[in-house]
């Protein structure tokens, strides 16, 4: 008895061999991974730096590269960078192959780290290394994937922080922080609560304590703990204002006056944030209704912030203009955060909180970015009742503020341009726009007539014109709440005149003058003004209809400032914005006829931008809509085309006819002495190119315009029994055309997208009108198609199967045969079959709709099983947008409509000798391929295709598992899950959810979220 066996002596002596055979491989292993790093990070030789790095990259995807970094990360490697570098390859591979390890490794890699984390040297100040940070971060990304472990850690790093040393706390410190966030960062990652979760609330409490005890020791140890703070804190695991001013009332102290600290930005930075995170609303919910001990933590953080104001000289460094430093922004933000989260305490205060609102009208008054972090406070204000509010927080409140926030909105006195003013020109924008405007509006509900008097009061005189821009700002950014005010009642529950009315007479009133002055206006002056006045007249167009004389006034307005360059973009939607709305005031010949001779001088003015001309045309289409008879309209639509038409025939012979195929570069034509003609530096053949892609640019223009000439056409009506010869568009249509086929024989990729944009609307205008001319339109769509795939060729084509593909089956089956052949051949040939998503996408609608409406045109087609292969290969790729067309349109084909009966013999056939294929690009797509927004696509294929084939997807299934080259993710190839899913997926599910319960569960198993 206690002799140990023969056996029991050779397995031991087996045990210690095979460990240090181990140890000795790890340490070949280490000092490869040594010595290629030294290469990537030392080597003068770019050669050699790439091979080091490709050999890295290969290295670090083995089960050999764990024993390895171990070996580099052990208080025994004096570089403290290769110690890093080991340390963050293992952080990286415990976060994507943790889930590879069994118990036993895992157990021994989180003994190792935690050891080779206690050993490493520290930095400054008794801080941890880099290496023993990353260390810390490797273990907490580890714990936070493992049930148990990250209790197990925390309980490890509070015995640490108990031993009272600066070193072995900060290490402490560092790992409770990495703990929390790694927890959260999984969480967010996977959607679901992490194994580590579990145990830590219970801890919470013992955590602040050691963080408290810690704080005092040093400013780093203080930052290091207010990190941890605001990571324990993210979890939301019960930690609020009130239980930390209750059990852990120095630590929040520490944290508030952290903030005031001088000279130490990182650590007003730290308490700045975990105060962030401290009030959030799942871990400091402050309803009006709060307990007791919630109001007496509010008020006395509150009277806290009131000594710190005066420590930091709040009042006078924001009264005084100068730029805010970075520690009074950060009290500031943490001042205007907390006031945000008691707002609803402090709306139905008796007076204790009253200070706080003080504050926060100082920090209203500062610079930008500190004005714009008060803004939560004051729209929070306005979820409380106006009569439940203490007396200061009505109408004298808002009488401060909207003059505060008017003054904020108003440039300097001596702003001249962006260029050489103060204040950045975006930050100045976001805050008028998205906050000022926000409060403005409360203090209009609030004050009504009286802050209409305010805008009246900056408009009066001849007050500068940063007060005019200013008004006219505030009007447009109101007017949607003004236009409300404005078609509110005017009379109370008796019929009597109300405040409304009142309101309402004096919004009128600032109205008619302001409109009044723009009508008669010159634009001219500053561009911000310009660009101002030109809003305002787009957003109360449906209010100047009422009144002809200021509509047209402003017509002329907008014109002017169009051709005097000032805002053209903002004039020209303000123009339209004017016809659409006045369109039936303005749609008389006479007065028609007057604005179309302007309008199209400028919509041909090649000197302003593409897109003003475009809104121009389009805003004159609606008049011409809107036409007293066809005949008027049909004169004011040549007098809209013919322009671009002429500079359509002066562009189009500057460019080559592509009827043919290009030449190939080998067989091109040769200068005499072996070169290809270009000379020098190919200036001239760059010239050419450029002058060439200028012309094309102008041409898909006009071609725009006369699309954009047409667009609102649909509302002309011809007199009864009219043939479509009799429609303004179809005449005008037949005088462009030679010129429109040309442009077909000789447009780049731009001019053919224009020209196909001009048939579709064309088509929607004509509907069946347009018949005589569609045998003609499919052939140029299926030409350019061919010759130059653009998208707008597929949307016209899948416009034209919806309205005419009953009669007009057999030109349409033709061109959707060329559109098919052409796509499913490139598919078939390119070898990046991704790098035209937009094409694709609009290539599986126009399948998909025709499946829709007319599925013999497509179902009868030859070439149905290449397209039916052609959308099993998009199946497994990344983009979103096509790969969920080509799922959509396959769920179709295989399930079929009521109108495809007669052809299901394609859709069998398909699926019989390419359905084992499709599904396993089905089952890659699941398992890796797919980004996660297209799982759910994937599933319903799947069923699909089970329902489809339900005799042959066991086999199909076992086939695709068995397959070597299909990536499977974390799940084993061979294994009780692979079976469990092959026989979930095969078999017949009660409900469409049963099935996606099953699938999703496969997914998730792959992608190593679930086990």
């Amino acid at each position: 008895r206690g002799v140990p066996t023969l056996a029991l002596v050779v397995r031991r002596r087996a045990g210690q061999h095979t460990a240090s055979r181990k140890r000795m491989a790890h340490a070949a292993h280490a000092t490869n991974l040594r010595q290629a790093y030294a290469l990537l990070t030392a080597s003068s030789s770019e050669a050699e730096r790439r091979a080091a790095n490709e050999w890295l990259v290969g290295f670090a995807k083995t089960a050999e590269a764990w024993g390895a970094a171990e070996e580099l990360v052990r208080p025994s490697e004096a570089a403290e960078e290769v110690a890093f570098f080991a340390a963050n390859l293992l952080y990286s591979k415990i976060k994507t192959e943790w889930h590879t390890l069994a118990d036993a490794p895992r157990r021994q890699l989180r003994d190792a780290l935690w050891s080779a984390a206690c050993g490493r040297p520290s930095g400054g100040e008794g801080q941890p290394g880099p290496a023993a940070r990353r260390l810390c971060l490797a273990l907490a990304a580890a714990a936070a994937r493992t049930e148990g472990l990250a209790e197990e850690s925390t309980r490890l790093a509070l015995s640490l922080a108990a031993a009272a040393d600066a070193v072995q706390g900060s290490l402490a410190v560092e790992l409770l922080g990495a703990l929390a966030n790694e927890v959260v960062a999984e969480e967010e990652a996977t959607g679901a609560a992490s194994p580590g979760r579990s145990g830590l609330r219970a801890l919470a409490p013992a955590v602040l304590c050691a963080l408290q005890a810690l704080a005092p020791l040093s400013s780093s140890m203080c930052i290091g703990c207010l990190r941890a703070l605001q990571a324990w804190l993210a979890l939301n695991a019960g930690s609020s204002l009130a239980s930390l001013y209750a059990g852990q009332g120095p630590l929040l102290a520490a944290t508030l006056n952290a903030l005031a600290a001088v000279n130490n930005e990182p650590l007003n930075l730290a308490a700045a944030d975990a105060l962030g995170e401290l009030l959030t609303s799942t871990n400091s919910p402050l309803p009006a209704s709060a307990p007791r001990g919630a109001r007496d933590a509010a008020e006395a953080v509150a009277a806290q912030f009131g000594v710190l104001a005066r420590e930091v000289r709040l009042a006078e460094l924001l009264m005084s203009g100068e730029p805010a430093d970075d520690r009074l922004f950060y009290f500031c933000r943490a001042l205007c955060a907390f006031a945000e989260r008691c707002v609803d305490l402090v709306a139905v205060t008796e007076g204790s909180l009253l200070p706080l609102v003080e504050l926060l009208l100082l920090c209203a008054g500062g610079e930008l970015r500190v004005a714009e972090l008060s803004i939560d406070f004051w729209v929070g204000l306005q979820d409380t009742a106006v009569a439940q509010r203490h007396e200061r927080l009505r109408a004298p409140l808002y009488r401060r503020l909207a003059t505060l926030l008017l003054d904020k909105c108003t440039l300097p006195a001596e702003f001249t341009s962006w260029d050489e003013a103060a204040e950045d020109e975006e930050e100045f924008r976001r805050f008028r726009e998205q906050s000022a405007l926000e409060v403005l509006g409360a203090c209009l509900s609030l004050l009504a007539c009286e802050f209409v008097g305010q805008l009246q009061a900056m408009l009066q005189g001849s007050p500068p014109w940063q007060k005019l821009e200013a008004a006219l700002f505030v009007l447009r950014g109101l007017h949607v709440q003004i236009k409300g005010a404005l078609r509110g009642s005017a009379a109370d529950g008796e019929g009597r005149p109300s405040a409304a009315a009142e309101l309402q007479a004096a919004l009128n009133q600032l109205l008619g003058f302001v409109f009044g002055q723009l009508a008669a206006w010159r634009p001219s002056g500053a561009t911000l003004l310009v660009e101002s006045a030109m809003r305002l007249v787009g957003a109360f167009a449906k209010w100047l209809q009422r009144d002809e004389a200021l509509l047209r006034g402003c017509l002329r307005l907008v014109l002017e400032a169009v051709q005097a360059g000032g805002a053209p973009e903002h004039a020209a939607e303000a123009f339209r914005a004017l016809c659409i709305h006045g369109r039936r005031r303005l749609a008389s010949a006479a007065y028609l006829s007057e604005l179309v001779g302007p309008c199209t001088a400028l919509a041909g003015s090649a000197a302003l931008a593409s897109s003003v001309r475009l809104t121009l045309q389009e805003a004159l289409a609606r008049l011409v809509g809107a036409a007293p008879s066809p005949a008027e309209a049909e004169q004011l639509l040549h007098a809209l085309v013919r322009a671009p038409c002429e500079q359509l025939a002066a562009l189009l012979p500057h460019l080559p006819p592509s009827d043919g195929a290009s030449v190939p570069p080998e067989t091109a034509p040769r200068a005499s002495d072996g070169s290809d003609g270009s000379r020098g530096s190919g200036g001239e053949a760059a010239a050419t190119a450029a002058s060439t892609q200028g012309v094309e640019e102008a041409v898909a223009t006009q071609l725009a315009l006369i699309g954009a000439a047409i667009r609102f056409s649909d509302t002309i009506q011809v007199g009864g029994g009219g043939s479509c010869a009799a429609h303004p568009v179809f005449a005008v249509l037949s005088y462009c055309w030679p010129l429109l086929q040309d442009a077909s024989r000789r447009g780049g990729p731009s001019v053919l997208q224009a020209l196909l944009e001009l048939h579709g609307r064309a088509m929607g205008c004509l509907g069946g009108g347009l018949a005589p001319l569609l045998p003609s339109i499919l052939e140029q769509i299926g030409t350019t198609f061919c010759r130059r795939p653009v998208v707008g060729a597929l949307e016209c084509l899948t416009q034209a199967i919806e309205l005419y593909g009953e009669s007009h089956e057999a030109p349409l089956s033709d061109t959707l045969e060329k559109f098919v052949d052409a796509v499913c051949g490139w598919l078939a040939s390119t070898a990046a079959p991704e790098a035209e998503p937009e094409l694709l996408s609009a290539f599986f609608e126009l399948c998909h709709r025709c499946l829709v409406f007319r599925p013999q045109l497509l179902l009868s087609l030859p070439c149905v099983a290449s397209l039916f292969d052609a959308a099993a290969a998009c199946v497994a790729h990344q983009e979103f947008q096509h790969t969920r067309a080509a799922i959509t349109f396959l769920c179709l084909f295989l399930s079929g409509t009521d109108a495809a009966n007669l052809y299901r013999e394609s859709a069998a056939h398909c699926l019989q000798r390419s359905g084992g294929t499709l599904l396993r690009y089905c089952v890659q797509g699941l398992a890796s391929a797919s980004p996660a927004n297209l799982v759910d696509h994937q599933i319903e294929l799947l069923r699909v295709i089970a329902e489809s084939a339900p005799t042959a997807v066991h086999g199909w299934l076992v086939a695709a598992l068995a397959d070597p080259g299909l990536d499977l993710g974390a799940l084993p190839r061979q294994g009780a899950a692979a079976e469990a899913f092959v026989r979930g997926a095969a078999q017949q599910h009660a409900t469409v959810a049963a099935f996606h319960c099953v699938a999703s569960e496969f997914s998730r198993v792959c992608r190593g979220k679930a086990r």
